[in-house]
């Protein structure tokens, strides 16, 4: 397998790196602080061209690879996690639609994306129904030309301030009953925006309720092509960009770390002269090579659009895991320093601890492995 990038990837990630560090960086800090929504940085991400990565050319994107969304979010995932996640959202909603959406879909909302102008997410959880999406219970039953939607979705990432809503739901027609995606605008009757969750981290990327009371929603913004284990299939990219930003949060911290040893001295040396410390960033350094490895993987092996589920399962359990062992070495490293407001560690670990929980938690991926191996449970 050969994970060596082409010469149009390493100059991707290299503007994405610089973007990253030049611009980013230093804005994290205010975004956070004040769990303000960055516009300011949503504005020029879409005006060169990042929410539409997965995009086809023909409608907006550049038509490129699962392996260049990654590298794009893990050096975004360095500077500042609220930006990337709405990197994350529009390019992995945007691929859902190409993928599972009509040909109108496409045409309506891709472009849209791509030029920022419409932000999407996805609404599956519910109080209910969080892992175990078997148990959603939104309704959509066919009334005419219309489906008629009932229920509650919670946790809803970015569903504060997006245009458009990707919304599992149970299709009831007349005996029939099945699950599946529908595309719900923001501003339709009957959709009602509910209550801001204030979160640990991830601060500038608002998490919500969703309230559908008789919502009616054309029957043409039914996702046609796809069943509901197409719609779970989808979350294998969702996963995999995950792990990407965890990766990138755990890569910042082990290079806040790396300096900080450099530059301290305790006992007459530098901290970076204690066999110890050597052996803990010597350990960071593995995990975070396997990670990245794995998260390859992954969007390298991509077909029909996404990854594989299982090797997208790897990827994050190890990821995620790794990079809040990483992250949790650091802040250790810091000393005291770490758990202050001054350095920027504490704010990391804030971040890096939702990618375990967000799009299936690590156990349920262990779950999805298991399956793989082992076969399902009868």
């Amino acid at each position: 397998m050969n994970f060596r990038l082409t010469g149009e990837q390493e100059l991707l990630r290299n503007e994405a790196q610089k973007l990253a560090r030049e611009v980013f960086k230093d804005r994290a800090a205010r975004w956070d602080q004040k769990a303000e929504v960055p516009w300011d940085n949503i504005k020029l991400l879409a005006e060169q061209g990042y929410f539409g990565l997965l995009i086809p050319a023909e409608y907006g994107g550049s038509g490129g690879s699962i392996m260049d969304l990654a590298l794009v979010l893990e050096q975004f995932g360095w500077a500042c996690v609220s930006t990337t996640m709405y990197v994350f959202s529009s390019n992995v909603h945007a691929n859902r639609i190409a993928q599972l959406g009509s040909n109108e879909h496409k045409a309506k909302y891709l472009p849209e994306i791509a030029a920022g102008r419409v932000l999407p997410c996805h609404a599956m959880s519910e109080p209910q129904a969080g892992s175990d999406a078997n148990r959603i219970r939104t309704s959509a039953v066919l009334d005419g030309g219309h489906y008629v939607v009932n229920g509650n979705k919670c946790w809803i990432s970015r569903g504060a301030v997006a245009h458009l809503f990707l919304v599992d739901v149970v299709f009831k027609e007349r005996e029939k009953s099945e699950k599946g995606l529908l595309i719900i605008e923001r501003g339709t009757p009957g959709l009602e925006i509910g209550k801001i969750e204030p979160l640990m981290g991830h601060r500038g990327s608002p998490s919500t309720e969703l309230l559908f009371r008789d919502c009616r929603v054309a029957v043409a913004n039914r996702m046609t092509h796809g069943d509901f284990q197409s719609s779970l299939m989808s979350m294998s990219l969702s996963r995999c960009c995950n792990a990407a930003i965890a990766l990138g949060v755990a890569q910042r911290a082990y290079d806040e770390a790396v300096e900080y040893l450099q530059q301290r001295e305790a006992f007459g040396k530098r901290l970076a002269d204690f066999q110890g410390l050597r052996w803990m960033i010597a350990d960071m350094a593995v995990k975070l090579d396997a990670a990245r490895l794995l998260i390859y993987r992954a969007a390298v092996n991509a077909t029909a659009g996404f990854p594989s589920e299982t090797e997208a399962a790897i990827a994050k359990t190890f990821a995620n895991e790794a990079a809040l062992s990483v992250v949790s070495d650091a802040m250790q490293l810091f000393g005291a320093n770490g758990y202050s407001c001054a350095y920027p560690i504490e704010r990391l670990y804030r971040d890096v601890r939702g990618f375990a929980i967000a799009g299936g938690t690590t156990q349920i991926q262990r779950n999805l492995i298991a399956r793989r191996v082992l076969g399902r449970r009868r």
